[in-house]
């Protein structure tokens, strides 16, 4: 009788997971993730190479330019008086005088991608993939 009873627990149990995971919402995944997930190009030998490029960039620049090259890992640090939140490439971070934004990104796709102060609202510069 006991192990009957605990037979049906299970089973009830085993039943309310599956609805639970029937119902539960799923993570799409987005063009950016996708992207993401892209391996590095690879060498002769198969192993992936990494360029690793350590660019520095100041809100007081104006609108500087920093050029990388496909298949780069970009290692950005944007500096500044003031304190706001700098967005690169569907990606945010905050500044502060005494704290610097950091990216690490890798370019995969060619083109030029704004690098903005979202609270201030203006573009301090441009990174440019070729």
């Amino acid at each position: 009788m006991l192990g009957r009873r605990f037979l049906i627990l299970v089973a009830v149990l085993m039943g309310l997971t599956a609805l639970a995971a029937s119902v539960a919402p799923r993570q799409p995944v987005t063009r950016d993730d996708r992207r993401e997930a892209t391996p590095p190009p690879a060498t002769a030998s198969g192993t992936p190479t990494f360029t690793t490029v350590e660019k520095e960039l100041s809100t007081l620049d104006g609108d500087a330019r920093v050029t990388v090259r496909e298949g780069d890992l970009v290692e950005l640090r944007v500096s500044g008086p003031e304190s706001d939140s700098v967005m690169l490439l569907n990606r945010m971070d905050t500044i502060h005088p005494e704290s610097p934004a950091r990216f690490s990104l890798l370019a995969i796709e060619p083109g030029e991608y704004p690098i903005e102060l979202v609270d201030a609202d203006r573009q301090i510069g441009t990174l440019v993939v070729r």
